[in-house]
């Protein structure tokens, strides 16, 4: 019997299966024949009515035949450069349903389908994001090369699963990244459909449209004109440098015209088409670099090397890149008790340099009190893996640049070896004693190699008449790990390791920049004792402010409140004994406590907590913090509790630090690894003269308080930099960035320092000018000339130099014809 009735059940339950797949293939609804819904294709001169761009001042959206993936046009999507403020605003464009999307429903489609492609110079991630009437979304990303067709096919059932009203859609957004460079992308045969793309088969479609995006006949005309125009002037002598340059064109001729022979049987091969645009780019910028080997070459028509000169806010790329060189003898500009640097380039043309060497003469026989000397400049390489955040590009470099790049001075050593055809920077650093006579003192600089005769040209160095003051106007906060500094040396016993550290602060006092650690209890076991106090203030530049300890609230439990007192009076009594050393000594009024490195509004209530009670146990400590909060405390309370408050260089709002200096208070700067440009960086791929603006002009027009950085030395993992001038040192310093955390570089025989960190120091000592400037106007008799004073206030606003903290000079004649003329006004009111 009950075998008899399982029978009977199977049966039913097949029957039933049956019907139900009759009734599944005869039923309206999905089905694999079902009709795509367009969604948008673009093919009509209003199909991109109802669109809304959140920025149209500089972003721009039109209907076009350029490119199509379907049928004959398609959107073209035009982002403007990140080059001011205007640019914090997202890029994208939103095709809104009911407008320009028309409203259907899509539980009746599996897919989305979305055709993109990246026609900038730049990789690109694309973004299709579709939003709901709630503000609910789906968003899905892709990286595009640059001229690279990518899909997007994302399940209707996923956006549901989101939590997307498919009943209630509001718009599909497409978008990329702004950057500092202009992007294009072009959109097309946005669907609904059930059938999986041919992903392949849509390729191959675009990509003779990819192609001609390309414009290959274009770029090769470019550079052929470009090469021709260079061609013309150079010298058709016989002797070797000139047959060099001819010899250089030619190859560059050479691989034009093969790139021609390709062009014309490229056909439908978007990867080819993409090598030969790769390569013409490369060209373009080869002929830009022997133009300036061609201005060397007229500049010095005899001699077996070029020279010339480069600014220290400029970089000297040894390969491929032209140098921002002048090729006549310029004049430095500086006031007493100050530093100032110039490179002298190298340019060998056809033989290599060995033991290549700069030597500094000062000619006047007066005793100037100039001091100066020269050292080479090492280069690091940026190729992947190193991750590079696209830089403002200039005249001179590419957004990304994948090749040698220079940073580290080897002042550790005065001679290199450099190969025929690289340009090789000579690091001219100046220092004005406090007693440095004005006038002008010519330097005599003299290239000496193996096998030439020495090589000599002629600077001049201008000291005005002004003096600025020694210690920086600018507070600071530098944090370091000095296990970290230590490993390159192979050095791990703590005392040599305090040892090392005295090194490096008095380093740092040379730029400036006063040694601390913002991460005290992180990186080091106990509070600095007074003894290590007592060696910065004699040794290291003089002690101006210390940090006591790190205070971090992630540490307590948010959900115990009850702990609070008890852990925070654990903290107090850590630090205790050392305060009271402090005041004992007289260093108490130059301590702080660092808190709550970059903590969110969760931590709010026990960092007002801890602190009232850190204020009622250490009256007159103040507290620096990083709390992500844009208004300082002001709608949160810990205005009360916090004293110098830092937010990143991104933000500004004078109206905060008014109140802030109303109420006693301090705002200040720092950068960290998402800063990007515009906005200044450390990274090793942007302009280092973006650090003097940053440390100079702009935070003073800010009237920022102070500037904090967290590491100095970050060099886990790597050795001493005792090779180059193309150096094996890893430039990555933090995950795959260049830079981050690393100010300095661990040389042969101590700390070197990097054209970041010279720039560095030269943007404090601008800010002391201005500093002198200000006093100047202030302390102006009655009866001095109203020209002259509107004059000098018009150059202490720095708007020559800087509009805000994203628009700045980056053209290093500009910032000196500013920097000249404020040191000139300065000297007159004086």
């Amino acid at each position: 019997m009950r075998g008899r009735a399982k029978s009977r059940g199977a049966l039913s339950l097949l029957a039933l299966a049956l019907t139900a797949l009759v009734a599944t293939l005869l039923a309206p609804g999905p089905a694999a024949a079902a009709e795509d819904l367009v969604l948008a294709d673009f093919e009509s001169a209003d199909a991109l009515d109802g669109a809304t761009l959140p920025a149209p001042d500089l972003d721009s959206a039109k209907v076009t035949d350029t490119f199509a993936s379907e049928g004959n046009a398609s959107m073209q999507l035009d982002i403007g450069a990140f080059d001011s403020k205007a640019g914090l605003v997202f890029p994208r464009i939103w095709l809104n349903v009911g407008s320009t999307l028309p409203e259907v429903d899509w539980t009746q489609r599996r897919y989305l389908h979305v055709g993109m492609a990246n026609a900038s110079a730049e990789r690109a991630r694309l973004y299709v994001v579709v939003w709901d009437d709630d503000g609910r979304y789906l968003l899905r990303s892709q990286w595009a090369e640059p001229f690279e067709h990518r899909v997007f096919e994302v399940r209707t059932a996923d956006i549901a699963a989101a939590g997307v009203d498919l009943s209630r859609l509001d718009k599909i957004q497409l978008s990329t990244e702004r950057s500092p460079s202009p992007k294009r992308l072009y959109a097309d045969d946005i669907r609904l459909t059930d059938n999986p793309t041919d992903v392949p088969a849509e390729q191959a479609r675009v990509a003779s449209a990819l192609v001609g995006l390309m414009d290959l006949r274009g770029a090769l005309t470019k550079a052929s004109d470009a090469l021709d125009m260079v061609r013309k002037r150079i010298t058709p002598g016989p002797s070797g440098p000139d047959q060099s340059l001819i010899e250089q064109a030619d190859a560059l001729q050479q691989q034009l015209d093969t790139y021609a022979d390709q062009i014309g049987s490229v056909a439908d091969s978007v990867g080819e088409a993409r090598e030969i645009w790769f390569g013409l780019t490369d060209i373009r910028w080869r002929v830009r670099r022997l133009s300036t080997l061609v201005d060397a070459r007229r500049a010095r028509p005899t001699a077996p090397v070029g020279l010339g000169f480069a600014d220290s806010m400029s970089r000297v790329y040894p390969r491929d890149l032209p140098c921002d060189c002048d090729f006549t003898s310029p004049t430095l500009d500086m006031v007493r008790g100050e530093h100032e640097s110039i490179q002298l380039v190298a340019l060998p043309y056809t033989t290599p340099l060995a033991g290549a060497r700069v030597q500094a003469r000062i000619v006047d026989d007066r005793p100037g009190g100039l001091r100066v000397d020269a050292h080479p400049v090492v280069s690091l390489n940026m190729a992947p893996p190193v991750d590079q955040q696209p830089a403002t590009p200039t005249a001179f470099r590419p957004s990304v640049y994948e090749g040698w790049t220079p940073d580290p001075i080897q002042t550790g050593r005065d001679s290199t070896d450099v190969a025929a055809g690289d340009l090789q920077s000579f690091w001219v650093a100046v220092e004005a004693a406090r007693d440095t006579r004005p006038g002008v003192y010519p330097v005599e600089l003299e290239l000496r190699a193996d096998g030439i005769a020495p090589q000599r040209v002629r600077m001049n160095v201008q000291v005005w008449d002004l003096s600025i003051a020694r210690e920086p106007g600018l507070r600071t906060a530098i944090g370091h790990d000095p296990k970290a500094y230590a490993e390159p040396y192979g050095v791990t016993d703590p005392a040599e390791i305090a040892a090392l550290v005295e090194e490096e602060y008095a380093f740092l006092g040379e730029y400036l920049l006063q040694g601390d650690n913002i991460y005290r209890s992180i990186y080091e076991a106990n509070p600095p004792s007074v003894e290590s106090l007592r060696r910065i203030e004699e040794r290291s530049g003089g002690l101006r402010q210390f940090n006591i300890w790190y205070f971090d609230p992630r540490l307590f439990d948010l959900g115990a409140p009850e702990t609070w007192a008890q852990q925070a009076d654990a903290l107090f009594d850590r630090i205790q004994p050392y305060v009271d050393q402090y005041r004992a000594a007289g260093f108490l009024d130059k301590a702080y406590l660092y808190c709550c490195d970059e903590t969110r509004a969760e931590h709010t209530e026990v960092i007002r907590y801890v602190l009232t009670r850190f204020k009622e146990r250490f009256p007159g400590v103040p507290v620096l913090t990083t709390t992500i909060d844009n208004q300082m405390g002001r709608v949160s309370g810990l205005d009360e509790v916090m004293d110098w408050w830092v937010r990143d260089v991104p933000w500004y709002d004078p109206e905060i630090i008014a109140e802030r200096h109303a109420d006693g208070r301090e705002a200040w700067w720092y950068l960290h690894a998402g800063n990007t440009n515009p906005t200044p960086n450390v990274f090793i791929n942007y302009d280092p003269g973006q650090l003097r603006t940053l440390l100079g002009p702009m935070i003073h027009q800010a009237g920022l308080d102070g500037f904090l950085y967290y590491r100095v030395d970050r060099w886990y993992g790597h050795g001493i930099v005792d090779d180059g001038p193309l150096s094996s040192w890893d430039p990555r310093t933090w995950n795959n960035r260049a830079g981050d955390g690393a100010l300095l570089y661990p040389g042969p025989d101590g700390p070197i320092p990097s054209i970041r960190l010279e720039n560095i120091r030269d943007g404090l000592e601008d800010y002391n000018l201005l500093d002198a400037l200000r006093s100047a106007i202030d302390e102006a008799p009655a009866d001095t000339d109203p020209k002259l004073l509107a004059r000098a206030e018009h150059l202490l606003a720095a708007s020559d130099v800087v509009t805000d903290n994203y628009a700045y000079e980056d053209e290093p004649d500009a910032y000196r014809h500013w920097r000249s003329e404020v040191a000139k006004t300065t000297a007159q009111l004086s």
